[in-house]
């Protein structure tokens, strides 16, 4: 799969994608090309795709928004977490 093919897939930039594959080890980082040359676009084997992909949807992230339930003092203002 070319990265235009995976980016149009999974729907996401080739920016966002470069992005994934800058990532820690420990974050699923996407994979390194299977296939590269200078002056042809990089290559990667559809299992290796699916593989990240499956992985990336089983990792356990916030919920969206979920800051506006956070701890306010009587001003309305976010509190400090005690561990911070």
């Amino acid at each position: 799969m070319t990265t235009s093919k995976i980016c149009s897939e999974l729907g996401f930039s080739s920016r966002t994608l470069e992005r994934y594959r800058k990532r820690n080890p420990e974050n699923n980082p996407f994979p390194e090309p299977d296939i590269t040359a200078v002056g042809a676009p990089n290559k990667w084997y559809r299992h290796k795709v699916i593989t990240w992909q499956e992985a990336e949807t089983k990792i356990e992230r916030d919920k969206p928004l979920a800051s506006l339930h956070a701890a306010r003092s009587n001003r309305g203002r976010f509190t400090q977490r005690s561990g911070a």
